[in-house]
């Protein structure tokens, strides 16, 4: 097995791990939001982490599953931007993260809709628009994904994890 970290490696923000097991398959632990730098949820121009939230270091289409941890936006605030990116697999979790994610990626979607419609309303003529990393629909679909346990529940998520 190989762990590549993709988040929340030098930070305390934006948490991503990727499992890499040796028959190839790839199990993703959370997939959080970065929050930190300026009021749009970017990294400084200078910093490595900029773009961090727009960008994966993996493909999201190779994903067989994706694992969270809890609920934190840290830890599950880019979910649905994994699904809209081509994300198809079962996301694992408690029913507590499920029922808090349901309501926290929502509120999510709902601030980066009503912050992209307020740049680019405010912007200036000559400066590109933006887009939600998610809206209000790419939740929706994500919530249908979400298969949820009791906690000390033990369950197999892959036939080499048995």
């Amino acid at each position: 097995m190989k762990i590549k970290f993709c988040g929340a490696a030098r930070e305390v923000t934006g948490s991503a791990h990727l499992l890499i097991l040796d028959d190839g398959t790839q199990i993703l632990l959370d997939c959080g939001l970065y929050q930190g730098g300026d009021d749009d949820g970017r990294a400084g121009d200078d910093s490595p982490l900029t773009g961090f939230n727009e960008k994966w270091l993996f493909d999201p289409k190779e994903i067989k599953c994706l694992v969270l941890s809890h609920a934190h936006i840290d830890h599950t605030g880019r979910v649905p931007k994994l699904v809209r990116d081509g994300f198809q697999g079962k996301i694992y979790s408690t029913h507590a993260t499920r029922d808090l994610c349901a309501l926290m990626l929502m509120d999510s979607a709902k601030i980066q809709e009503s912050d992209t419609e307020r740049y680019n309303r405010k912007k200036g003529f000559d400066e590109p628009e933006r887009a939600p990393l998610y809206e209000m629909e790419d939740v929706s679909r994500t919530m249908g994904q979400f298969v949820s346990y009791s906690y000390e529940q033990w369950f197999y998520i892959h036939p080499m994890c048995g």
